[in-house]
């Protein structure tokens, strides 16, 4: 009976909840656009001073793909041990440590 009364009187202040949040966001976040558009002027691009070279593409490619291999490694690093953890059966912390010890090397 409890949960009847609070799911009617949640459908019955939803909306209303749902539209001050939105007004309420809304107007924060146009005053902080207004502040910024107020203290930071317009930086533009500077001009590129020719055309690049091949060993300054190739530069920044490589260093583009190396940071992405990095940030892959780490995330995977990050990640294998729980998933492989979470797949090992239910059990006392001794073969929960096995798992992640196994997915570590």
């Amino acid at each position: 009976m409890q949960d009847q009364h609070f799911m009617q009187q949640w459908n019955a202040g939803h909306d209303r909840f749902s539209e001050e949040l939105d007004h309420g966001l809304a107007k924060r976040v146009g005053k902080i656009a207004a502040r910024l558009r107020r203290r930071v002027p317009q930086q533009h691009r500077p001009e590129r001073c020719g055309q690049e070279t091949q060993l300054a593409r190739k530069a920044r490619l490589t260093s583009l793909g190396v940071i992405g291999g990095v940030l892959a490694g780490a995330s995977l690093g990050m990640v294998a041990p729980l998933v492989l953890a979470i797949d090992c059966p239910q059990t006392p912390f001794e073969a929960a440590r096995l798992c992640t010890r196994a997915a570590l090397t």
